[in-house]
């Protein structure tokens, strides 16, 4: 990979971390003539102590010394700097190239064991902080030091001359994170091109003829789409071409119906600095998403899909509602315990406020309509009579009762829920709503994951499981009737914006905001300091 040159990316900060970094005294580094008196390397040192250890303990060797090492290294640094998580990584960045340039090796060296151990820091700490600093947050000013038992795991490497395949335990042992590195080095090939936007002041169709399609083909090939001769001779957009549209629009989550519209023209204008981005931060992000496929459920919240994996292959896949703008569904870790029939549903007090309780101010029979109970309380479940609540003067904020809506045609939850216990009380589950699963953006739901055919995700659940398929039937089932799993399914909830397959480029809408550049007020602060 080669360091992508872009005015997001912060630049010239070592003045800032010269002075953010206690003045550190003259160090064994001096004694062996690896650092002059005038060079301010070491005092950039995040970890000094630790890094003067390390030389210590490899008998004050080089750790650096193949080519190879220092190449693999960068390019896993340049993957953390593409995504723009920290100014700390990118100006770190920039000294080892510098030093690499100027053949400085001695302090080269000193600064890459430095910038491992922050590096190896950042990657233990990042489950912990999972759910910020890949989603917008960033990373702070300053973190902690690297554990123990990793530092030991990077000193033994070195030690046992094994430092290359440590690296590539890193990141570049996955295969996904090869791909986002491939497709990440192709579109720096040409991010400096001159390359026009393609615009078109209406909609083209089989037949019509195509203005600028030179643009209009390069932009598809930056998809990893190839265009046949045949088709780059023809001045009119043809069968063949309309399929290549067509792919296109389904890499970016569109309606794939081969016309050429303002939202398929949106996302061939697409920026190449901004795909660079999210391919980088995917690829971060990638290293929390599960690598097991015997028995897992993953939701992806931006591609609104499910698959459900068994035995390494895909059983099920399915289109999803997912969270609102306003009511996102979280990203989670949860287990699958059972499958309900009939399923009643205990209305969210958030949605009961803002949602029920408006709509009963002028339309009082609503509950009526919808199958719903006034209720004391979860804990004690006397049906009061809603009729007799005058809503129009109803407070909602402090209205004192619940709601509980009963199984049937009109239940939110359909006929199925898969539930999936935790304190968010987000699971998955059927519903009648069915025609919103022909809509190519369903942010729709107050938070919960609706499953289009969850009668076939239960027929799968049922095989796989191994219980009988005729339990699974909600038909003449009593309300809530519950069918335990044998086996707790794991159940990932995660948000993958962009990813690489069979050499094609996806990207998604961001629906929630999260891959936009960090807003923590330690990087803002820092990109002030430049500015």
């Amino acid at each position: 990979m080669t360091l992508c040159k872009k005015g997001t990316i912060w630049a010239g900060l070592l003045v800032y971390f010269v002075l953010s970094v206690p003045a550190y005294s003259q160090s064994m580094f001096h004694t062996l003539g690896w650092i002059s008196s005038s060079s301010s390397v070491e005092q950039t040192f995040r970890y000094p102590q630790l890094t003067e250890s390390i030389y210590s303990n490899n008998r004050h060797q080089l750790i650096w010394l193949q080519p190879h090492d220092r190449q693999v290294f960068e390019d896993i640094i340049e993957m953390v700097v593409l995504a723009e998580l920290s100014p700390f990584f990118d100006q770190r960045l920039q000294t080892l190239h510098q030093l690499r340039s100027s053949e400085q090796y001695y302090q080269y060296d000193l600064l890459a064991t430095d910038l491992m151990l922050a590096f190896l820091s950042y990657r233990e700490l990042l489950r912990e902080n999972k759910d910020t600093w890949l989603y917008g947050q960033g990373l702070p000013s300053d973190w902690a030091d690297p554990p123990e038992n990793v530092i030991a795991e990077f000193e033994t490497s070195v030690e046992s001359s094994a430092l290359t395949e440590f690296l590539m335990t890193l990141g570049p042992n996955s295969q996904s994170y090869r791909d986002y590195q491939s497709a990440i080095d192709k579109m720096q090939l040409v991010i400096n091109d001159d390359l026009a936007l393609y615009s078109s002041d209406a909609l083209i169709r089989v037949g019509d003829p195509i203005t600028d399609k030179e643009i209009l083909f390069s932009r598809l090939t930056l998809s990893g789409l190839s265009i046949p001769l045949s088709t780059k001779e023809q001045d009119w957009y043809g069968k063949e071409l309309r399929n290549i549209v067509k792919r296109f629009q389904s890499q970016h989550g569109l309606n794939a119906d081969g016309v050429i519209g303002p939202k398929t023209i949106e996302w061939l204008n697409y920026p190449i600095e901004d795909r660079i981005h999210r391919l980088a931060l995917n690829a971060e992000r990638s290293r929390l998403w599960p690598m097991q496929r015997s028995a897992l459920v993953v939701v992806n919240l931006p591609s609104f899909d499910l698959n459900y994996y068994f035995r390494g292959k895909v059983a099920f896949s399915s289109k999803v509602i997912v969270g609102k703008q306003k009511r996102k569904t979280p990203m989670l870790e949860i287990k699958m315990d059972s499958l309900v029939l009939n399923p009643t549903w205990n209305v969210p007090p958030k949605i009961m406020r803002e949602d029920i309780i408006p709509i009963l101010r002028y339309n009082p029979g609503y509950l009526s309509e919808r199958g719903i109970q006034v209720i004391k309380g979860w804990a004690d479940p006397v049906v009061i009579d809603h009729g007799a609540i005058q809503w129009s003067r109803v407070n909602a904020k402090t209205f004192p009762f619940r709601m509980r809506q009963l199984s049937g045609s009109y239940n939110a939850l359909g006929a199925y829920k898969f539930n999936t216990p935790n304190r968010r009380a987000i699971y998955l589950h059927d519903t009648p709503a069915k025609y919103l699963f022909d809509k190519s953006s369903r942010a729709f739901s107050s938070g919960c994951i609706r499953v289009q055919h969850a009668d076939k995700f239960a027929y799968t659940l049922s095989k796989t499981q191994g219980f009988r398929q005729s339990n699974i039937s909600p038909i003449g089932q009593k309300a809530n009737a519950r069918i335990p799993l044998k086996r707790r399914l794991p159940v990932h909830l995660i948000y993958k914006t962009s990813w690489v397959e069979s050499g094609r480029i996806y990207f998604r809408d961001d629906i929630y905001g999260y891959d936009t550049r960090p807003k923590s007020p330690s990087l803002a602060i820092q990109r002030q300091a430049v500015e």
